[in-house]
Parts: C-alpha cells; sequence; structure tokens
C-alpha cells in the first residue's frame, strides 16, 4: 500500500517491477515465479536522493503489504466501479462496471451474481448475468440494478451498502468480491454550487500545505 520509495520488488531473485514514486499503492502478480517450499520475496528501496520531501522523510515499507491468491477466474483488483446516476427517495439506479480475469488456458462460461446489501444487512437487489471469457483476456461487465427507498449517503447520515459480487465457473463458486458504496446524487451549479442529494452544501476546508 505504500513504499517509499523508488521501490523495486522481486520474488526468488526475479525483478517483479519499479515504482519510481512514494506515494501510490501498486501490485505485481508473482505467479509464474513462485514455488513449492519457501519463496523470498524482497523489496528494494532508493531514497538517496535528498533534500527529498515535506510530508514524509523516512524510507522503506511504510505501509500494509498484501498477498492476494485467486483462482485461475477472478475480478480484478479493485475491479468494480459502482455509480448511482438516478436518486430519488423512491428509488436509485446502481450501475457496476466489473472487470474480470481469466488466467485459465483454455476460454471460460461463467455466471456472475451481483447483490446489494443494504446498511442493515437485508438484501435489497440481485441480477445473475452470464458471461463467457477469452483465455488470457479480461471482460468488462456492465451491470444494472434498482433500489427501492434508498437509504442516502450524506455528510450527517454515510449510510454505505454492500455489492457483493460472485463469480461461478459452472456450479464452482470461484471468487466473491465486496465493494463498498453510498447512494448519492452530486451537482454542481455556477450560481449557487454544491447539492449533495437535491440540498445545497457548503464544502468547508482548507488547501493546507
Amino acid at each position: 500500500d505504500g513504499v517509499y520509495k523508488n521501490s523495486t520488488v522481486y520474488i526468488n531473485g526475479q525483478a517483479l517491477g519499479t515504482r519510481p514514486y512514494g506515494y501510490a499503492t501498486f501490485q505485481y502478480d508473482m505467479t509464474a515465479y513462485i514455488h513449492e517450499g519457501e519463496n523470498v520475496l524482497a523489496v528494494k528501496v532508493d531514497n538517496s536522493k535528498q533534500p527529498d520531501s515535506r510530508w514524509y522523510t523516512g524510507a522503506g515499507i511504510y505501509r500494509h503489504v498484501w498477498m492476494t491468491t485467486s483462482s485461475p477466474v477472478y475480478v480484478g483488483h479493485w475491479g468494480t466501479f459502482v455509480t448511482t446516476p438516478k436518486v430519488s427517495a423512491k428509488e436509485a439506479s446502481v450501475n457496476v462496471e466489473t472487470i474480470l480475469v481469466n488466467d485459465y488456458p483454455e476460454n471460460v462460461s461463467l455466471k456472475i451474481i451481483s447483490t446489494v446489501i443494504d446498511p442493515a444487512g437485508t438484501e435489497v437487489a440481485k441480477q445473475s448475468q452470464n458471461a463467457k471469457i477469452a483465455t488470457a483476456k479480461d471482460l468488462t461487465l456492465n451491470t444494472k440494478l434498482n433500489v427501492q427507498s434508498p437509504q442516502l449517503w450524506d455528510t450527517e447520515h454515510p449510510n454505505l451498502y454492500q455489492l457483493i459480487t460472485k463469480v461461478f465457473k459452472g456450479n464452482e463458486l470461484k471468487d466473491t468480491y465486496t465493494s463498498t458504496f453510498g447512494i448519492r446524487s452530486l451537482q454542481f451549479k455556477t450560481d449557487s454550487g454544491f447539492y449533495l442529494n437535491g440540498k445545497n452544501v457548503k464544502i468547508l476546508g482548507v488547501c493546507n500545505h
């Protein structure tokens, strides 16, 4: 989630990549280079160019490191993008773009079930879709769901929903991916400013450098 800075990551002596920066998350696929038994993951950091940053003056891994395992077919990294283009007190439209990845050596047929869970943990919308993905390819799946009587997100009531994406190959569950989102409408007007869920809201804050 963060290495300061100019890091190069190695697995069993094989360079996976270099991130020439210190403030951005990144990931590498090490599938082809791991083996049974002990594996060695190494991170090289070059923070020799000084003076450097006004925000962080240390060096090294300063945030979490995650190892993610998956089946050969799965929802990609940051693989869902959720928007709420139409929102009212009666109903909200929830649009989802899901990136599916197929690392199988053959084409696969999948069933994708997308479920929306409200803040209380109740299922409020669900859709099942079929998709075919060629080997070693990605596919973006578009899903449209409707939520009745949505609990809107705002600054006083930050209600959050969850989107649960399940990927099946035949009857076998291959991946489950959870995305958290709020249902709200945003609008900017040139004469009166910012509106959240139809209500004029002043944006308070400071650019502190």
